[in-house]
Parts: structure tokens; sequence; C-alpha cells
């Protein structure tokens, strides 16, 4: 059984469960976020939403925001790192908390992982072409609320260094598909919001990033990630065909997933390059983040913070400064 903490701006689904949450954006804003925890095995088995009560004088009021941040730190003062994931489109609620949970499994190492999950309001529709225009817009008009989000945590990590306790469990995010548009979004709602551009995070992977492949020669897009972490680490797959169509059937650029970086070179000295085409395929093109055992030892060492170039079964390509991935021998 996994616990998995969860942020959300979808719609409370009380049809369903009174803690369960749907494919539209909170009746009162998309900027809206519900904190709570979920127990997982196998399947969502249960979902706790944080109480909250407002009240003009702060110190009665009662934070959802608080008590999730509160119950992370406990975590990381134990040493547990923690994984922060945005999903892709066409992701139920359930869903993401599912995939949470086979994060939890595939990276947790003792002390322990807490991952939480950003969950947008992802159609999780069965008709994909008409899902994916609306997924769009709604990931477009996700930012904001992951903007408040990366601010939370900002001052949660601001209120951590000035205490007296020192924290040695690490922070990390990991977006995945167009996940990583929420991010561009979010970043941006973060800086108009008053964020300041410094470290937060030990290391953002972007996974299959449905995201263009000039991302990082824009301001607008996701030019200033690096700024928000110790290094950034770009994973693609050049047979992603849930990519491909992305590029040739909704009149996208070429996806940061599918090619990498449109500039290898013009990258920032701590984003890292590294193609995982020889070791996926099938079924897990696009889900290789947690499904491919290669990816996943990879990742694994990531998050461990062991340097690129020491990371095993990477060869370096220095004319394209990228790192490719092999499979183990025999």
């Amino acid at each position: 059984m996994a616990t998995i903490y969860f942020v959300t701006n979808r719609n409370p689904n009380r049809i369903r469960d009174p803690d369960d949450f749907g494919k539209e954006f909170h009746r009162d804003s998309p900027e809206n976020l519900r904190f709570g925890w979920a127990q997982v095995d196998g399947e969502v088995q249960r979902i706790v939403v944080e109480d909250e009560s407002l009240n003009k004088d702060p110190k009665r009021a009662k934070l959802g925001s608080v008590e999730l941040l509160a119950k992370l730190k406990r975590g990381m003062m134990e040493g547990q790192d923690t994984l922060c994931f945005i999903h892709g489109y066409s992701v139920s609620f359930r869903d993401a908390l599912t995939t949470g949970a086979a994060l939890h499994h595939a990276f947790a190492k003792p002390p322990g992982l807490q991952v939480v999950v950003f969950s947008w309001p992802s159609d999780g529709s069965m008709m994909p072409f008409l899902a994916y225009k609306r997924d769009r817009d709604d990931a477009r008009l996700s930012g904001p609320a992951l903007g408040r989000a990366l601010l939370k945590v900002r001052d949660f990590l601001v209120a951590v260094q000035r205490g007296v306790d020192t924290c040695p469990g690490r922070l990390h995010l990991m977006a995945h598909s167009m996940g990583n548009y929420v991010l561009r979004n979010g970043l941006q709602a973060f800086i108009q919001k008053g964020g300041v551009l410094t470290r937060i995070f030990d290391n953002i992977l972007l996974m299959a990033a449905d995201e263009d492949h000039d991302t990082f020669e824009h301001a607008h897009k996701l030019m200033h990630l690096p700024e928000l972490a110790g290094g950034v680490h770009v994973y693609f797959n050049p047979g992603d065909t849930a990519l491909v169509l992305s590029d040739r059937t909704k009149s996208n650029p070429t996806r940061l997933g599918s090619q990498g970086p449109r500039l290898p070179h013009g990258v920032p000295g701590n984003v890292t390059i590294v193609d995982v085409g020889p070791v996926v395929g099938g079924v897990v093109e696009h889900s290789y983040f947690h499904n491919d055992p290669g990816v996943v030892e990879d990742v694994g060492q990531v998050l461990a913070m062991v340097a690129p170039d020491l990371i095993p079964r990477r060869r370096y390509v220095a004319t394209q400064n990228r790192y490719v991935l092999e499979s183990a021998p025999g």
C-alpha cells in the first residue's frame, strides 16, 4: 500500500465519492487548489482531502496546503526524498494517483520516497483526437494553479532553511507528456506572480515531453526552467509514436520528447539530454518513465544524485551533446 499525496485544481466529483475529483476545473476558479492524500494498492483504495476553513484571523484559518506541507516536511526531515509529478493528457484523477504509486514503487529507496501528484483536469477520454485539443487548452489554463503551487513550495523551502533543523531529504520534479506544457505555463505564472528564479528542486525530469523542441530558446517557454533546479534532464525517444502523431496531426512543431532540444549545444550547462530510443519500444515507447526497466534504472541514478557522466549504460555523443542509453549486455 502506497500513500500518494496530491494537489489538484479539478472539480469535486461528489456523485462517485465525496473526496473524488472529476474532469472539469474547480467550480470557483481554475486556480483553486485542493490538497490531500490517497492510499493506493493496485487501485485507489481511499482518498482523503485535507480540511480547510478560512478565517479573517490567519492564526485561526486552516489551509490544506499547510497540512500537506507539514506531512512532507516530517518525511523529508527523516531523510525521505520527495518527487512531485505532473501527468500528461487523457489521464483521470484516479489514474494519476495509480501512476504516482507506480513511481513510488519504481524509485523508492530507504529511507523512502514521498510522491506528490499535481493533477490537472485532463479529460481521460476514449476519444483521443477530441480530447487532445481540450486537454491542451486545460493544460494552458492550469498554469496559474501550478504557479501558485510552486510559490507555496518556494515559501515552504524558505521556511525550512530559516529553521534550526536541517532537512536531508531532496526535492525533485517530473513532468510527463503534456504535463510539460502545464509546467511551461506554470513557470510563466510563477514568474508573473513574483516568484524568484532560484533553485527549488534538486532535479527536474522532462519525460516524453509534448513540448516544442525550441523550448529552451524562448523566455515565454522553458528558457528559465534550469534556474529552478540543480539539474534538468530531458529524456526523449525518436520512436515515440504518440509524439509523432502530435507533430503531424495536431500541427505542432517538432516535439522535445521525440528529438530532444533543437540546439543541443545551446542548452545551459545543467541540462542533460538522454536518448532512450535504443532501449524502449512497443507499449512503453511513451510511458517508459516508469515502465521500462532500463529507463527506471537510469532515472533512479539521477534521483540518487549520481553525476550524468558516471551513470552506467550511457554513451556520450559529443557532436549532439547527448547521452544514448544502451541495453545491458546479453
